[in-house]
C-alpha cells in the first residue's frame, strides 16, 4: 500500500467521501508530483481509473513511474499540461488540486469552467488543498457558485493544512470576512466543539493578529471572530 503523509491522507479522505456512487469513477490529480494519491485511489478501488497532470516532464515521469511500478499502467494516464488543459471533464469525476497556491487553484478552476461548461461542472467534485490565500479561494468559490460540502484540517510536520471538498451548483453567495478567513464549515465544526478545529483557530488567531496590520479583510474577520466568541 502506498504510504502518504498526514497531509495527503487528509486529502485522500476527502476523495473517499466524494465517492457517492457504488461504481467508482475517475480521479484526476492536478499537479500530482509523485502520483502517490493516484496510486492509493487505485489500490483502494476508490477510482476505476486515474489521470495525473503535471506542467513539467520530470514530475510527470515520476507519477508515471509510480503507477507503472504499482501495476496500474492500463488504468492510468499522465499528461504534461497546465492544470486541466486538454483534459475534458466527465460526469462523476473527482478533481484533486493539492499543494498549490490559492491563486493557481482559482486559475485552474476558472479555465475548467470556461472549457467544459457549467452543465458538466455540476457533476464534478473538487477536492482542494491550498497552501496559501485560503480566504481568496473561499470567496472565489462562493461567488462563482460552488457549495462547500466539507473542510478538514490536519497538523503535519509542524504546519497546519486545510482541505476543501466543493461542488458547483451555480448558486452565487457572499461570505462574511469571518467565513472567508476561517471557513464556513470549520466555523460550524468549531461551534460543535471539535478540538482539532479549535487548535487550528488558535493558530489562525495568532497569525491574523500579525497579518491584520496590512490586510483589512483579515482585520475585519478577526474582529468578527472576537465578537462571536464573546457571545
Amino acid at each position: 500500500m502506498q504510504n502518504l503523509t498526514v497531509r495527503l491522507e487528509m486529502v485522500l479522505e476527502q476523495v473517499r467521501a466524494a465517492c457517492k456512487d457504488p461504481v467508482p469513477g475517475r480521479v484526476i490529480d492536478v499537479g500530482s508530483d509523485h502520483g502517490y494519491i493516484a496510486v492509493r485511489c487505485l489500490e483502494e478501488e476508490i477510482a476505476s481509473s486515474v489521470i495525473c497532470t503535471e506542467i513539467h516532464r520530470g514530475p510527470a515521469q515520476r507519477s508515471e513511474d509510480a503507477l507503472v511500478e504499482a501495476g496500474f499502467e492500463d488504468r492510468s494516464e499522465v499528461y504534461v499540461t497546465d492544470g486541466l488543459k486538454g483534459v475534458p471533464l466527465m460526469n462523476g469525476d473527482i478533481v484533486v488540486i493539492a499543494g498549490m497556491g490559492g491563486l493557481n487553484i482559482i486559475d485552474i478552476i476558472s479555465r475548467a469552467l470556461k472549457d467544459n461548461g457549467y452543465h458538466i461542472l455540476e457533476n464534478v467534485t473538487f477536492v482542494l488543498q491550498p497552501q496559501k490565500s485560503n480566504e481568496i479561494v473561499r470567496n472565489y468559490l462562493a461567488k462563482t457558485g460552488f457549495v462547500f460540502e466539507d473542510e478538514s484540517i490536519c497538523y503535519d510536520r509542524d504546519i497546519f493544512y486545510n482541505c476543501l471538498r466543493v461542488v458547483f451548483k451555480g448558486i452565487c453567495t457572499a461570505l462574511t470576512d469571518e467565513e472567508a478567513c476561517y471557513g464556513p464549515v470549520l466555523l460550524r465544526k468549531y461551534s460543535e466543539g471539535d478540538k482539532e478545529t479549535a487548535d487550528y483557530f488558535g493558530h489562525l488567531n495568532s497569525l491574523f493578529e500579525i497579518r491584520q496590520r496590512s490586510n483589512p479583510v483579515i482585520r475585519s474577520a478577526l474582529e468578527e471572530r472576537k465578537r462571536n466568541e464573546c457571545q
